[in-house]
């Protein structure tokens, strides 16, 4: 996992591990974490609360920018899950 205080990188939608808004891969990758997890946790959080979980979703859809293509040229070092 990276230190995501001191790392300049910006979250987005991640356009090629979408399945629904690209929003729970777009923080994966973000993260470093492996997609399955945050995915998981939203599966979690919606059958704990789906109202809360559905709005924040859409609110990240509608807030974060598409990945632009050359996303995996300017951060080196990132490997596709």
């Amino acid at each position: 996992m990276k230190d995501i205080f001191n790392d300049r990188q910006e979250i987005y939608l991640n356009a090629d591990h979408r399945k629904l808004g690209g929003v729970c891969s777009g923080v994966a990758r973000y993260l470093d974490i492996p997609y399955f997890w945050v995915r998981l946790a939203a599966v979690i959080g919606l059958l704990i609360h789906a109202p809360s979980v559905l709005i924040a979703y859409g609110l990240a859809y509608l807030i974060l920018e598409d990945e632009p293509t050359h996303y995996d040229e300017i951060s080196p070092g990132r490997s596709g899950r």
